[in-house]
């Protein structure tokens, strides 16, 4: 550099590398094993008992993948006609317990899960795919966490109105629990034995919501979207308080350009 010379302005390093990639590959992959392990669980349970006997518990879960999974204590008996299916061990269908718009339900929770896997894995491999990478890089993304959130945004809003149907179809007598604690009215609750308290009329408390599948599922829906606020994170740390601003480094510029034209 010559004596007198005015020294160019100062070149920021690219935003980015290695280790903001890695990061989100990392999340991603967390954001996979999320949705795929929801599939292993149960997304919704009704469990029973019988006050008076210790002996008598019920369990249902539900899965998208398996169907209803029944637990029922060696003491307890079937249930009486009432809106949800009596207690029984083993896997059943839905549409073999009456719960066809229940059933439908979580074989649509179960798309949107798989397309959220999909998507997110997309996102994944997408910097190492040039000929998508900025297409992929844009769109897998948030196709992930409009899946994710919808699986389980769907299934909490939807559960209730779902069994409402199915029992209005099965049970002459579903409108006594429309109206008190049950499944057909809130998609996570509970109830003790009492004479217009739901569910809980024969006797039975009762209690309902969410499984492990769900939050697990919510989780993964977190994770991308902590994913997709790296970039505006990052770019207001590479910021900071008194860093050069575009505008100032285009001042600077033509500054310079202006002293070489001089010379």
């Amino acid at each position: 550099m010559s004596a007198g010379s005015t020294p160019g302005p100062t070149r920021v390093p690219p935003r980015g590398g290695l280790g903001s990639d890695t990061a989100k590959a990392v999340l991603f992959g967390v954001a996979i094993a999320l949705l795929a392990l929801s599939l292993v669980f149960p997304w919704w349970s009704e469990s029973a008992a019988n006050p008076m006997s210790a002996s008598e518990t019920s369990t249902q879960e539900y899965s998208p993948i398996t169907g209803v999974t029944g637990t029922c204590s060696p003491g307890c008996t079937p249930a009486e006609e009432g809106p949800l299916p009596g207690p029984f061990q083993g896997i059943k269908t839905f549409s073999s317990l009456g719960l066809n718009e229940t059933g439908a339900l979580y074989e649509g929770v179960l798309g949107l899960t798989i397309i959220g896997m999909a998507s997110a894995a997309l996102a994944l491999v997408a910097p190492f795919a040039a000929p998508l990478r900025a297409r992929l890089r844009s769109f897998a993304p948030l196709a992930a966490i409009v899946a994710s959130a919808l699986a389980s945004g769907l299934l909490a809003a939807l559960q209730p109105v779902a069994y409402r149907m199915d029992n209005a179809a099965t049970f002459e007598d579903h409108g006594a629990w429309t109206a008190a604690p049950s499944p057909q009215t809130s998609f996570w609750g509970s109830c003790s034995p009492g004479p217009s308290n739901g569910i809980c009329t024969s006797g039975w408390s009762d209690s309902w919501g969410p499984g492990l599948g769900w939050y697990l599922v919510v989780g993964a829906a977190l994770v991308l979207m902590a994913i997709a606020l790296l970039p505006v994170l990052r770019a207001r740390r590479s910021r900071g308080p008194g860093a050069p601003t575009e505008k100032k480094d285009n001042t600077v510029d033509s500054v310079d350009a202006s002293s070489e034209d001089a010379r």
